[in-house]
């Protein structure tokens, strides 16, 4: 729920939690005089669940770094024409990839 922020020529400044669809105090809670709806300057944002935080993605990154190295692996194996270090070593990123 927004947090609103009003003004009472009485009270002063005073804020009040309330749903979006809730009609805008007309009276001050305190005094029952007249108030002024203000517009809030600092909006408070909180993003939640994943794929929000800088360190979710720098997590998947370095997943797929991993992984691209173990490939490299591979391909050096192949282009050595070493056939059993090549199986052995896909065998090897096969793992690792199905650990991650």
């Amino acid at each position: 729920m927004p947090l609103y922020e009003y003004r009472c020529s009485s009270c002063g400044v005073f804020e009040k939690l309330q749903k979006a669809s809730d009609e805008p105090l007309k009276v001050c809670p305190t005094c029952n005089r007249e108030v002024e709806k203000l517009v809030s300057r600092d909006i408070g944002i909180a993003f939640k669940g994943p794929g929000f935080y800088k360190t979710d993605y720098s997590a998947i990154k370095d997943r797929a770094r991993s992984i691209n190295k173990e490939r490299q692996k591979d391909n050096e194996a192949i282009l050595d024409k070493d056939v059993k270090s090549y199986v052995k070593q896909s065998d090897e990123t096969t793992r690792k990839i199905q650990e991650a």
